[in-house]
């Protein structure tokens, strides 16, 4: 129950008793007349207890302190909820959906000039060979979300709605002279998603916001280097003071059997989940400046158990950008290489994400 201040609590129990002595008045008074008094101005709470004052201007007296009694229920309210690592990205999120000539973050946007692949695939590339193809690359991602209608609360304190979002992020072989630096694979991944914010608090949790949506990812590509799949993706976001937690599912759409190994229309890696996973589960948290995010993807089967780690850590180098070492390990690094195991280790800039 959220606490009331004294001063509260006074006018309750004021309005209450007034109300009840102008009814009783009312009942025993047989020489009202049936002329209504014109209601003088009322300048402050303290006249409640002047005898003078009419019926009609206690139970005005008792309806302004019902409503200061109002406002202060919802700025108890608003008090409550559990403090949350995410406000202020949520705010500036907030912010820039208002503004019809901005762009919001969706996922994490940065670059990485180094990263070192253990086994990098060549096939999404012509000129690429296992020959000679370079180990140490560069990575980069780009992403943002644009509102398409939303769900503004009275209060401007949450913002629900329809988005699209678009992320891609290319493998870029920048290092490599031998064939002209080429970009070795690129992933497009655009989507159209509900988002719920929720802001629901249970102690010092925070249930921050649901989202169901319609997601694409492809690599660009035609023939045996194409991958493609599409799905329903389904989140659940919850914080706390230093930390964020996400959980994330998704069902596949079902494809058509390739009738035969250069069939352009049929399902380009049917065993996708078998390797990337079926749920993804991501957790972010903070220790001073350090920003430390981890994300694991399993298949859920016990007998080929299969999936990925990654993990990020970022130190703020100004307000916009943080340094980023990266880590990962697993299958599903890109599209090109789902079903092929890898270890990357990565160094770059992060544009500030939490």
């Amino acid at each position: 129950m959220p606490h009331l201040s004294e001063r509260t609590l006074k006018a309750i129990l004021s309005g209450i008793i007034l109300l009840g002595i102008s009814f009783f008045n009312l009942a025993q008074d047989n020489d009202i007349q049936d002329t209504v008094p014109t209601t003088p101005e009322i300048d402050s709470p303290q006249e409640t207890d002047s005898p003078s004052l009419t019926i009609e201007q206690r139970i005005a007296q008792a309806k302004l302190q019902l409503t200061e009694l109002t406002a202060e229920l919802k700025a108890n309210k608003k008090n409550k909820q559990a403090v949350s690592i995410l406000d202020k990205r949520s705010l500036a999120d907030q912010q820039i959906n208002l503004n019809p000539f901005s762009l919001a973050q969706h996922n994490t946007n940065y670059l990485l000039p180094i990263s070192y692949v253990s086994n990098p695939n060549p096939t999404s590339q012509q000129d690429l060979t296992s020959e000679n193809i370079d180990k140490v690359e560069a990575v980069f991602q780009i992403s943002t979300k644009i509102p398409i209608y939303l769900e503004i609360d009275e209060e401007q304190e949450a913002l629900s709605g329809v988005y699209f979002g678009f992320t891609a992020r290319s493998f870029w072989q920048v290092y490599n002279d031998e064939v002209s630096k080429p970009f070795r694979e690129t992933n497009y991944e655009p989507e159209v998603f509900y988002q719920w914010q929720a802001d629901l608090s249970l102690l010092k949790y925070r249930f921050n916001a649901l989202q169901i949506g319609v997601n694409h990812q492809s690599n660009g590509q035609s023939g045996l280097r194409s991958r493609s799949w599409n799905r329903v993706i389904f989140t659940a976001l919850f914080s706390d003071a230093d930390s964020a937690y996400y959980v994330r599912s998704w069902w596949r759409f079902p494809e058509d059997t390739k009738t035969s190994r250069d069939d352009p229309t049929g399902d380009d890696n049917p065993d996708i989940n078998d390797y990337i996973g079926r749920v993804e589960l991501g957790y972010a948290f903070q220790v001073n400046n350090i920003e430390i995010f981890t994300r694991i993807r399993n298949n859920l089967s016990g007998s080929q158990n299969r999936g990925s780690v990654q993990v990020n850590l970022t130190y703020p180098l100004s307000q916009r950008y943080d340094l980023l070492l990266q880590y990962f390990n697993g299958y599903g690094d890109s599209l090109i290489e789902y079903n092929s195991h890898q270890s990357r280790f990565s160094l770059g800039v992060q544009l500030r994400f939490l």
